[in-house]
């Protein structure tokens, strides 16, 4: 029996081509020289951030759903030691369209500083940044709290860091010259932030405290010196002096283009991709990655009223095309800067694989290939879907499917992609394709039956009339007229007298509109509701003797016909209750007065046998009550 603790199959690193990025920590030394400038690093922001005036000017995309979006910063220069503080004005707010979002949330700024290795988009929801936000509210941890007060356009927030004070450091603020006072004390030691009094680790950005603005459609301006307007808060040094007092520590710089990779995620949803790339930066930090995909832009969009967390269908349906365009805009400006990236997508067609690595024709370019089994694949499937709530349509897979191709790299015979290595980094490539192929093979033999995401047909399953003998119609009972009856036309010939009227497709029904349906007016109060094509006609409308009532072929009397549904079609009407040939048979229709026939379950949600009223219908023909009737279910509760 398979273990209920699962995890994703481990494989060895040094299998893996080694690409030609240097590990080694950057030759350069982690001391900045003394005529070195303070200013926003253009290597250390997000990929929408813009660094102009001479370093000292900050802004990110605004247009459509970059508005959404928040773009951090960090400055060049940390320190490890000293009291010094760094000042930001607000210059002006970027002209946007947030018809959802309040206006006071619409153009706002966070000031403050994090460690080196922190997330740049996320100050203040992380354990080592801290930032003060335009709302009034300070942030570590992703616990926000009221400090101070509100700023907005034309106001300038002075940061100041007390990294000399024992046992315990200390965040404080003043807006436009007036202190607010301390913000929050925390440990900067050993046991802390590892800053102060601890020894330089190997990444020695890692060791340092970053001024860090995070912006989101507004323009900022920096200041470091006095000569950039600063004016220092009584105590405290400008931000530069650390760099002649010894404390300072230099930030990440760039690499060389050569020396920049790029590595595509290549897989099918749910297979791991995400996963396996968060642990490949997790273990790779002096690469410092940046992730880049749809999904990641969905979970950075902040919209008003809208979760982030555990709520991917609604996000996914309100935002993704939103999200499409900003990824398309981050992965154009990817391919100019030089870093390390990873594209975070399926990536299973070849078309779009060399499409979005044409631009990057001067890094080096990985795929990294997650193919799990089949099984593991469901598995990894059903607890996204738990935890997450997040699940890809099935017509969706099934034609990922039928296009993945595995990528191949360029040394390899008849090759036409643009990879210099290919990593398999669960099976192996000729298992994935034999895989690969019998996925394909069972998914064409069985067109039918897409499975989704829970290991479930799309057919929902649904059980009609029972022993106490609801109706299962919203409108009065069928021995009444004028109706129009509307039924889905068949998909292949049945054979003569064979029913082919499967009931309403499982989709909004709009009176006298449904897709694929012909339509029959019937003045007669015993309707008859003919099948199309007319070859195919059956008489639904004989009565088990008299008087007579509407008999429906589901099931006869006593046990129910087994009827085992194919599924659902890879359409957007769904059609249930399409049973393979034989063709189940209909029943006799003349039935004891004494027998009511069992209908069985229907195989779909809506109105059985695609019937739907027009006019009121007129009472029903006086019936004995001293039986039950075939078919017949009275509007009101039974008299007797």
């Amino acid at each position: 029996m398979a273990s209920a603790k699962r995890e994703l199959p481990l494989y060895d690193d040094s299998q893996l081509k080694k690409p030609r990025v240097s590990e080694s920590v950057p030759s350069s030394s982690s001391a900045p020289d003394s005529n070195l400038r303070v200013v926003l690093n253009p290597a250390d922001c997000d990929i929408d951030f813009t660094v102009e005036g001479n370093g000292l000017l900050g802004s990110a995309l605004y247009e459509e759903g970059f508005a959404y979006c928040w773009s951090g910063a960090r400055a060049n220069i940390g320190i490890r030691g000293g009291k010094y503080c760094f000042g930001c004005k607000i210059l002006s707010a970027q002209p946007v369209h947030m018809e959802d979002t309040p206006l006071d949330l619409q153009n706002i700024c966070r000031v403050g500083i994090s460690r080196g290795d922190e997330d740049v988009r996320n100050m203040g929801e992380t354990l080592y940044s801290f930032g003060y936000g335009g709302t009034g509210k300070f942030s570590n941890s992703g616990s926000f709290l009221e400090y101070g007060e509100r700023f907005e356009v034309g106001d300038t927030i002075v940061c100041a860091v007390d990294l000399e004070s024992s046992p315990m450091a200390s965040i404080s603020f003043s807006k436009n010259g007036i202190w607010l006072g301390v913000a929050k004390y925390f440990d900067a030691g050993p046991n802390g932030l590892e800053v102060v009094g601890s020894p330089v680790k190997r990444l020695h950005w890692e060791s340092a405290l970053f001024p860090h603005v995070l912006l989101k459609n507004v323009v900022v301006q920096l200041q470091f010196t006095i000569a950039d307007g600063l004016n220092p808060v009584e105590g405290y040094k400008p931000w530069d002096a650390a760099v002649t007092d010894g404390n300072a520590m230099l930030g990440p710089d760039f690499s060389n283009f050569d020396d920049c990779e790029v590595i595509m995620m290549v897989g099918l949803p749910a297979s791991g991709k995400t996963t396996w790339a968060e642990k490949w930066v997790k273990e790779h930090p002096e690469k410092r990655y940046v992730l880049l995909g749809t999904n990641l832009v969905l979970e950075q969009m902040k919209v008003p009223g809208l979760l982030r967390k555990g709520n991917y269908g609604e996000r996914f349906e309100l935002l993704m095309d939103r999200a499409s365009k900003i990824f398309n805009t981050l992965l154009s400006r990817a391919s100019k800067i030089p870093r390390n990236f990873i594209i975070d997508q399926t990536n299973v067609y070849k078309s779009a694989r060399k499409r979005k690595l044409k631009p990057f024709a001067d890094f080096v370019k990985i795929a990294a290939v997650v193919f799990p089994r089949a099984e593991e694949l469901k598995f990894r499937g059903d607890k996204r879907f738990r935890e997450m709530g997040k699940a890809v349509p099935d017509e969706a897979v099934n034609e990922m499917l039928a296009n993945f191709n595995l990528p191949t790299s360029k040394d390899m015979h008849m090759a036409d992609e643009y990879f210099d290595q290919v990593w398999f980094v669960e099976l192996s490539r000729d298992e994935s394709q034999r895989i690969l192929d019998e996925m394909k093979k069972a998914m064409h033999e069985k067109p039918c039956i897409p499975v989704d995401s829970r290991g479930k047909s799309s057919v929902q399953y649904y059980t009609g009339i029972g022993d106490s003998y609801q109706s299962s119609y919203s409108s009065h009972h069928l021995s009444a007229a004028p109706y129009e009856s509307y039924h889905s036309t068949p998909t292949y010939g049945a054979p003569i007298n064979t029913n082919t009227n499967y009931g309403a497709p499982n989709t909004n029904y709009t009176a006298g509109v449904l897709p694929n349906s012909s339509r029959i007016n019937t003045a007669d109060p015993n309707p008859i509701i003919m099948s199309s094509p007319s070859s195919n006609a059956v008489n639904y409308g004989y009565y088990a003797n008299s008087p007579r009532g509407p008999h429906f072929p589901y099931g006869s009397g006593g046990t129910p016909m087994s009827r085992p549904p194919v599924g659902s079609f890879p359409s957007d009407v769904q059609c249930s209750g399409i049973y393979p040939y034989p063709y189940p048979q209909r029943p006799p229709v003349n039935l004891p007065m004494n027998v009511a026939p069992n209908y069985g379950s229907y195989t779909n949600v809506v109105q059985h046998a695609g019937i739907y009223h027009r006019l009121p219908a007129p009472p029903g023909p006086p019936l004995p009550t001293d039986v039950q009737h075939s078919g017949y279910y009275h509007p009101y509760p039974h008299p007797y």
